[in-house]
């Protein structure tokens, strides 16, 4: 079977989602920043009439900060969670985003056992294109339904205080 993946870049490292995964790529613009404990969240963007969350991958990932080129994007993710019956929403800021490319699921080798566990939980595949290798995450384990859960509801509870 063959798959559609959105090829974005981070750390000079090439990451892809499933397409089906991802509602849209903005421009970088800065988010508005808001009072949270939380360090990866960078604070809130208005996409499709939605207040959403917007991740710093590079926190998240233990990255180094970088600050916003004109190549830097926002992904916007919707991750449906059928046990709750609620869908996530929430923006991930990426260093560039590059191309769709669609890999037949043959082509997809297993994440290595040994290295990052944390990573592990998220990352689904490695392929390759070019000689590089393009690391498969599913952004539906990236976050923990806890977290995925308040930053949706940081989202939520900004949207209804504006109006």
């Amino acid at each position: 079977m063959i798959r559609q993946f959105l090829t974005f870049t981070l750390n000079d490292t090439v990451y892809a989602a499933e397409v089906s995964q991802v509602l849209e790529v903005l421009d970088y613009k800065k988010p508005q920043e808001l009072p949270c404990p939380d360090p990866e969240v960078a604070g809130i963007i208005r996409s499709r009439n939605k207040n959403v969350s917007v991740i710093n991958l590079r926190k998240k990932f233990g990255f180094a900060e970088q600050d916003p080129t004109s190549q830097t994007r926002i992904i916007v993710f919707e991750i449906p969670d059928d046990e709750f019956g609620v869908t996530n929403y929430f923006g991930a800021i990426v260093d560039s985003v590059l191309e769709v490319l669609e890999i037949e699921n043959t082509a997809l080798d297993t994440p290595p056992e040994i290295g990052n566990t944390v990573a592990s939980r998220f990352i689904t595949g490695i392929g390759q294109k070019d000689n590089k290798y393009i690391i498969i995450l599913d952004f539906s384990k990236v976050f923990t339904f806890e977290e995925l859960s308040s930053i949706t509801t940081l989202a939520e509870d900004t949207s209804e205080s504006k109006e």
